[in-house]
């Protein structure tokens, strides 16, 4: 058997695998608010999943390899903070992650999967940059294709592949809800009714289309930045979305600590327009672009590092950059006492 699980190995089992030909997947996600409907543990529940269905496949594909499935670290930053969700810092994240990364690689494992279902964007850059600095420093294949693949699905990059999955095209209200933001929307409901309908509240069929308010000053400035970057003859478009993307979240959280924009907000998109069958055509198109990144991987065509999201640009939200302008600016401070 090539596929186990990595709680029943001995000692001796552990060290008998061949670490050339062994991948192991290891879920790490949040305990969140996802609106009325959905269960605290729906981004824990899609790594779960997209760790045992993708690790399914590459087994089924790959007689000669052994796949281990590691339990899920519940444990997640960047989470809306609502009565239920369970958050830590970005640099407790990060520590765990490098811990638990460097147990692994004792162990002699040299390709770790990284699964999350979790969009936080401080939580995804702590994945990566952490699969980025164990690859680099113990040499070793570690990766997080998940926001990557779920990035595809909410752009609109995938909607061929979940239409042909489907035999028929998306609706205008599907595709609005899968492309207007997701949170306990069209995705993720749609998500829960094809793996566990039973936890999932009826009530997400009375739950029309909700955006949170943005936070209008950062919408401004990111607007303005992003104009004179095109008037220097600059491609803005990255920049827009980055900004566009924290005037979102800090307005989000502006709203669910101090009422920011109106009543509190606990879920984005439209859960009414979701589906088991949408839910099936979701999974599938995931499974196989997780496959599809664990394959370039363990085959050698794609370096770990080189898969990265969005999450892995924006300077501002990786791990330990504000303590290092904290100390750039206190270096600063002491050479002018000088």
């Amino acid at each position: 058997m090539n596929l186990v699980d990595g709680t029943k190995l001995t000692y001796s089992q552990l060290r008998s695998l061949d670490m050339s030909r062994a991948v192991c997947f290891w879920p790490v996600s949040a305990l969140e608010v996802h609106g009325p409907h959905l269960p605290l543990g729906m981004d824990l529940f899609m790594a779960r999943w997209m760790a045992a269905e993708a690790g399914r496949r590459f087994a089924a594909a790959h007689r000669d390899w052994t796949v281990v499935q590691l339990p899920p670290l519940p444990l997640g930053t960047d989470e809306l903070p609502l009565a239920g969700s369970m958050e830590v810092t970005q640099r407790n994240l990060y520590a765990a992650l490098l811990a638990h990364a460097r147990s692994l690689v004792r162990a002699g494992f040299r390709y770790i999967v990284v699964t999350n279902g979790h969009g936080g964007p401080r939580h995804a850059a702590a994945l990566e940059a952490a699969c980025r600095r164990i690859s680099k420093r113990h040499r070793v294949q570690m990766f997080s294709p998940s926001v990557l693949v779920l990035h595809r699905l909410i752009t609109g990059q995938r909607t061929q592949e979940v239409e042909r999955r489907l035999g028929r095209a998306l609706t205008e209200p599907e595709t609005t809800g899968l492309r207007g933001g997701e949170h306990a929307g069209t995705l993720e409901t749609s998500f829960m009714l094809a793996e566990e309908p039973e936890l999932v509240d009826a009530k997400y069929r009375v739950l029309g289309p909700v955006r949170p308010p943005i936070f209008a000053p950062l919408e401004r400035m990111g607007a303005f930045l992003a104009s004179w970057w095109e008037g220097l003859g600059r491609d803005a478009a990255r920049l827009r979305l980055t900004t566009e993307g924290l005037a979102g979240g800090v307005g989000w959280l502006l709203n669910a600590r101090y009422g920011y924009g109106g009543p509190v907000v606990s879920y984005q998109g439209d859960p009414s327009v979701a589906s088991a069958e949408l839910g099936a055509a979701f999974r599938d198109v995931m499974a196989a672009d997780c496959l599809e990144i664990v394959e370039a991987v363990t085959s050698g065509t794609v370096r770990a590092q080189d898969v990265r999201s969005i999450a892995s640009d924006p300077v501002v939200i990786q791990p330990g950059f504000w303590a290092k302008i904290g100390l750039g600016v206190a270096a600063l401070l002491v050479l002018l006492m000088l």
